[in-house]
């Protein structure tokens, strides 16, 4: 018996290996009512199922080729699948979103963002949300599935076999982007020390340790500059203290009056006073 491979839209969709069981055992007792859809070249592109069911039996397929093998775009072929899958599987709007995000990537392998961004056209993000509103698939499922597709492709297949599986999927995602982002920032602050950041490449520190010591060097540098920044401001209060005090000489007269200080400190303050300031006049 001949191997038949399967399109990629075939696969798009979740494969129950329970239900092989149940076909086999229906072609055994009443045979193949439906055909096998083919391409002219041979691929399947609707009834794995029952070619596995046939496999099973060991006995020959019956197959069907799709407009007499005419040649047919992704986009043609991933109609067709919709139109035969969408009627015979019980699947979850989960898995309905993850085959809508695939096929998306089969029609934009190169589209990150689900949408064509050159001029003229409509934003990534309505673009994508047209096409998932067409398959029935909601903003919310519509975004996480994307997500993933985004991120691991691979993983977006296997979510697909489960019910749920695109909510682990999404959250496998998630917790991945927010450690990156960490590992992101943390290599931020290790770039700014060189030294750490070679150490780090020659694998001499773990970058949780270079981590470590960057923040310590940086939380020392802070207190440093805090300590600077007190100095200065001290120095500007001291002056504008003095400018103030130089302001207001008839005061000294009664600080000399009451006892405060005497004529003689009096006399020695008019001569330093202009000098700190860099003024000749009192």
């Amino acid at each position: 018996m001949n191997q038949l491979p399967t399109h990629p839209v075939a696969d798009l969709y979740p494969l129950n290996l329970e239900n092989v069981d149940a076909l086999a055992a229906d072609i055994k007792a009443n045979g193949q009512k439906l055909p096998i859809l083919t391409l002219g070249d041979g691929r399947i592109v609707d009834g794995r199922s029952r070619y596995m069911a046939c496999q099973k039996l060991g006995i020959t397929p019956k197959t069907e080729c799709i407009e007499n093998g005419k040649t047919l775009s992704d986009e043609e072929l991933i109609i067709i699948a919709r139109s035969y899958n969408g009627k015979r599987r019980h699947i979850s709007k989960l898995q309905v979103a993850c085959i809508t995000a695939l096929e998306w990537k089969m029609l934009h392998p190169g589209e990150s963002r689900g949408g064509d961004r050159t001029k003229g056209s409509k934003s990534a993000k309505v673009d994508f949300g047209e096409f998932a509103r067409d398959n029935g698939v909601g903003e919310r499922n519509a975004k996480k599935a994307l997500a993933v597709a985004n991120w691991n492709i691979e993983l977006l297949h296997r979510a697909k076999e489960d019910p749920r599986g695109l909510e682990d999927a999404y959250e496998e995602y998630r917790k991945e982007f927010k450690e990156s982002k960490l590992r992101t920032r943390r290599k931020n602050i290790v770039r700014k020390h060189e030294d750490l950041f070679e150490r780090y490449q020659a694998g001499v520190f773990t970058l949780g340790e270079a981590v470590t010591v960057a923040n310590k060097r940086n939380a020392e540098r802070e207190e440093d500059e805090r300590a600077e920044l007190s100095q200065a401001e001290e120095a500007v209060r001291r002056v504008n203290g003095f400018l103030e005090f130089r302001d207001t000489l008839d005061h000294l007269d009664l600080a000399v009056r009451r006892g405060l200080i005497t004529e003689e400190q009096l006399e020695e303050w008019k001569v330093e006073f202009p000098t700190v300031l860099g003024r000749v006049d009192v």
